[in-house]
């Protein structure tokens, strides 16, 4: 009878032991980081976080100021002599435990940027909560003002920043890719940049965030932030372009068109000859003419032809003028380097030397074989 007893009761108490969460942490009691900005004045690190506030999630349709005027987010920044000392200082001021688990985005200021991004990486690597997955970014300007932009189409400025970061780019940059070009000898690193803006709807203008230029690094430092044409040059260059787009000024005087170029590759052959570098970039892509107006009309295939050499000529242009501009830089975000040591026949002599100058002093040819596959259903424009 004692035995069945002690049965009976002894699976029992050891649910009672089991029942007890001592060491829990309530859901309520945590700050979950959903972006991070950094910048660095003179030799202060100011580190920034933005928080979701749940209870002002449900009532809101998009925005970051909502629709009954209260912010979604909050954000919070401190001050310190390292990274680590500013997050401290920021827990002290938070009735939340700091959980970065989540995290999606950081943001780096350009003046900390410029001064070398090292401390960041440090400081990320070493706490397992922190996910190399985030995406990274260079601000123009202040990287806090990024985290305080009132977006209009997402409820808080991190989603915005995420989304414009993943369309950017063909393979998003995130943390562990940037590293990885960072400790890895062969190529330099690079990211895209992001500056507030102002919406444009016909009225009073809103602010909105926006994907601004190429952040450029040679190591762990910002070299330059090209924009415009640079920068869709250097995707390509990069293999990362999404559908870049040429407006082509046609000769002869006779208008302007625009055509997308459709899944562009580019492919890297290294030679030397007289103890000299060289190297052939050959671009391949199909391309579509997304507007035409000029005077020439598609169907006719010399017109027609005419348009794709001035499109092969601009791709040629822009490549050589932004690789020169690279050159200068000694910045090898492509990988020329990595590139040359894996190609056949370069001498040993060659690649002891200092890359740096060989790099400055190679030389580059680029070979575009662009084709025009379609333009549109109208094949002469209406105007003409």
């Amino acid at each position: 009878m004692k035995k069945t007893i002690y049965k009976a009761v002894a699976p029992l108490l050891v649910c009672m032991l089991l029942a007890g969460c001592w060491d829990r942490t309530e859901i309520n009691d945590i700050a979950f980081v959903v972006s991070s900005a950094i910048d660095k004045k003179k030799d202060q690190y100011r580190v920034a976080m933005q928080i979701p506030l749940v209870g002002q999630l449900g009532g809101q349709t998009g925005g970051g100021g909502g629709t009954t005027g209260s912010k979604t987010w909050y954000v919070d920044s401190a001050s310190g002599t390292t990274i680590k000392e500013a997050n401290n200082k920021l827990q002290t001021s938070l009735s939340r435990t700091i959980n970065t688990s989540h995290r999606r985005t950081v943001v780096i200021g350009e003046d900390m940027a410029r001064e070398g991004v090292a401390p960041v990486f440090d400081i990320l690597t070493r706490n397992p909560q922190n996910r190399l997955t985030a995406l990274f970014l260079v601000s123009q300007g202040e990287a806090r003002d990024i985290l305080n932009t009132d977006v209009q189409l997402e409820q808080f400025p991190a989603e915005m920043i995420r989304e414009l970061a993943i369309l950017a780019t063909n393979r998003p940059v995130f943390l562990s890719r940037f590293m990885s070009d960072l400790v890895e000898k062969g190529n330099d690193p690079y990211a895209p940049v992001i500056s507030s803006s102002k919406t444009k709807p016909g009225g009073k203008g809103k602010s909105n965030l926006k994907i601004d230029g190429l952040a450029i690094f040679k190591k762990d430092k910002l070299v330059d932030i090209l924009k415009k044409e640079h920068m869709t040059a250097a995707l390509i260059l990069l293999n990362q372009a999404r559908q870049p787009e040429f407006i082509l000024v046609l000769p002869n005087q006779m208008g302007k068109a625009t055509i997308q170029l459709q899944k562009p590759n580019a492919s890297f052959h290294a030679a030397e000859k007289n103890g000299k570098l060289s190297m052939t970039v050959e671009i391949r892509a199909k391309g579509i003419i997304m507007e035409n107006q000029s005077t020439y009309e598609t169907r006719e295939n010399d017109q027609f032809y005419i348009i794709q050499k001035a499109l092969n000529r601009a791709v040629k242009e822009e490549m050589i003028s932004t690789v020169h501009r690279l050159q200068k830089l000694k910045a090898d975000p492509a990988g020329f380097q990595d590139r040359t040591i894996r190609s056949m026949g370069i001498t040993n002599n060659l690649l002891r030397k200092d890359w740096d100058e060989v790099y400055k002093d190679m030389e580059i040819h680029v070979n575009p074989i662009v084709t025009i596959e379609q333009g549109g259903v109208l094949y002469k424009t209406i105007s003409h």
